[in-house]
């Protein structure tokens, strides 16, 4: 899974762990979860691994082979941050996974390597600078930079709560019983579900809660807590058409319908709609929701216009890598520039959607300022502004809700 996520910039480490672990049927929940952590831990801490690696590899860490790099990792990561697996298992282990691959011919090397990470341990750079920042909270230069933009002082504090674990959160289908006949679902089938922020559940318990009957049965589907708060930026949507211009496979949108909305969802893929559209079958919801492929960075589709409107905008993800850490090695301040120029065509195209007196809804799921500040349209005010850290336990997302005067 490591490999596929360096190799390919397509891979999310969710949908790996999900079909990986499926496909093999490892039934165990503490296998389960010792594979979990280590995807995660791993491609959380790279940069903070990659630091303590480097001086003890001769020839250089950026020049062994994707496996190698892989495979240190690993066993740099249960020696340096795992508390319950002693260095020598941990080490011969990791040698035992290069023969059960293939790559017998490493172990020469990851004897070697790990038993010095052992020995020696981590030594972190101490100093205030952009790079010593960078390997004690394992993010690149420019994302360090982008957190001390938004956070200034706290940037450190910020930047190390994006590299803690999320909890698992679910948002209960109000149609479907909500949250008590959720919680009931999932107990029966030996989960706990608490109360979370804005109206979501967090899950505990042995195994995958989306595994169970009750997520098959359509009772809740994942979701962070700071996605619902841009649902709840727009208000009461009971009775009231909402248009969702970049609905992607429709978590926001059928939060919308769930709560009452007629929503039109439009988004650039058609294949994003059509798990739009199974989603809301499960959910109940279909008939409050019709779809259309639109590319509204080109021109506004003609479908009218709306009381509501929300541009959940493709951004950076910035805000998401307690959940999608392998972004933080995707993305560049490039990718930075080029989403910005892009958002700022969205929020004007999505603008003349709004019918007088209406209000837009404009969210990105990141905390680089650049993207939570596009232009405001002519003739829109700002009513309301959401920041939300990762320091509070939620995805950082940035949302404004502006309002278009009247006629």
């Amino acid at each position: 899974m490591l490999e596929s996520v360096e190799s390919d910039r397509g891979s999310r480490a969710p949908e790996l762990l999900a079909r990986e672990l499926g496909s093999a049927r490892v039934a165990d929940p503490r296998e389960r979860g010792l594979a979990t952590e280590l995807v995660y831990g791993v491609l959380r801490q790279e940069r903070r691994l990659d630091h303590t690696l480097g001086p003890l590899v001769r020839q250089g860490l950026t020049k062994l082979e994707p496996m190698a790099r892989v495979l240190l990792r690993l066993g740099a990561y249960q020696i340096l941050m795992l508390d319950r697996i002693p260095a020598p298992i941990a080490v011969s282990a990791t040698q035992d996974a290069a023969r059960q691959i293939g790559a017998g011919r490493l172990t020469g090397l990851l004897n070697g390597v790990l038993r010095k990470v052992a020995a020696l341990g981590e030594q972190l750079p101490s100093g205030a600078d952009v790079a010593s920042l960078g390997v004690r909270a394992s993010l690149p230069d420019w994302v360090v930079r982008e957190l001390v933009k938004a956070y200034g002082a706290d940037a450190e504090a910020e930047g190390m709560a994006l590299r803690e674990r999320a909890p698992t959160t679910i948002r209960p289908t109000l149609g479907k019983g909500g949250a008590d006949a959720c919680a009931v679902a999932l107990a029966a089938e030996g989960f706990t579900a608490a109360p979370g922020p804005h109206h979501t559940l967090v899950v505990t318990g042995p195994g995958d809660p989306f595994a169970t009957k009750a997520f098959m049965d359509g009772l809740f589907v994942p979701q962070d807590p700071a996605s619902l708060a841009v649902v709840e930026l727009l208000g009461d949507v009971a009775g009231r058409r909402v248009a969702d211009l970049c609905a992607g496979r429709g978590l926001k949108a059928t939060a919308l319908a769930d709560r009452g909305a007629e929503v039109m969802a439009l988004d650039l893929s058609g294949s994003k709609l059509d798990a739009l559209n199974a989603l809301a079958r499960n959910l109940g919801l279909a008939e409050r929701i019709t779809t259309r492929v639109a590319d509204l960075a080109a021109r506004p589709p003609e479908v009218g216009a709306f009381d509501l409107v929300l541009v959940d905008a493709p951004c950076t993800g910035l805000g998401t890598l307690r959940r999608h850490p392998e972004i933080a090695w995707r993305r560049t301040s490039a990718d930075l520039a080029s989403l910005t120029a892009l958002q700022a065509r969205l929020i004007s195209n999505a603008a003349q959607l709004v019918a007088p007196g209406g209000a837009l809804v404009w969210a990105v799921c990141s905390f680089a300022r650049a993207e939570g500040t596009p232009p405001l349209p002519l003739g829109f005010v700002e009513e309301e502004r959401l920041d939300l850290r990762p320091s509070a336990g939620l995805d950082a997302f940035q949302a404004r809700r502006l309002r278009r005067g009247p006629a």
